[in-house]
């Protein structure tokens, strides 16, 4: 008799345990998937040319030896300060760890940049920038046709026209 007992209230207890909750009201539903790793990977990569352009943008407003190298300085500290807090956002948010530095490619080119002097700098600046921005609008493509998590290609989506009117400014200032 205790031994069946024993059996309904294990049964009793493991049935309650086994309920699913009716309401469902509390619980958040997901509305992004996991971002992938084309999706971290390009997290990094936009992280990273943001940091490198603002240093870049910085040394130019200093260093540049023209009012359109040192504006054009002065537009990518902005638009790229203002665009990685957004990448930082979304970031946090998905739980994706951001590099700390730039890569050292990008640190060697930003050396460069401080070695150089006067006209050199100019035509220096606008040729690496030229093709960080030519590398961030193909990566961003790739996320947009490719990537799986929605604020990151909706991220992608809205980066891509500033990037492209970036591209169109510093090709314009080639022939000054």
């Amino acid at each position: 008799m205790r031994t069946r007992l024993t059996l309904l209230l294990a049964a009793v207890v493991l049935a309650g345990c086994a309920e699913v909750p009716t309401n469902t009201a509390a619980v958040a539903p997901k509305t992004d998937a996991q971002p992938s790793e084309q999706d971290m990977a390009w997290m990094r990569t936009i992280h990273q040319g943001n940091i490198a352009e603002i240093q870049a943008g910085r040394l130019a407003q200093g260093k540049g030896s023209t009012k359109r190298i040192k504006s054009i300085g002065k537009m990518l500290v902005k638009d790229h300060t203002d665009f990685d807090v957004k990448v930082a956002q979304v970031a946090t948010q998905l739980g994706i760890q951001l590099p700390k530095s730039i890569s050292a490619d990008q640190r060697d080119e930003i050396l460069q940049l401080r070695d150089a002097i006067g006209r050199d700098f100019d035509q220096e600046f606008l040729a690496t920038m030229t093709n960080e921005h030519m590398a961030a609008i193909a990566a961003t493509k790739t996320e947009i046709s490719r990537g799986s998590s929605q604020a990151v290609v909706a991220l992608a989506k809205a980066a891509a026209p500033k990037l492209e009117q970036h591209l169109s400014v510093l090709r314009g200032a080639h022939g000054e």
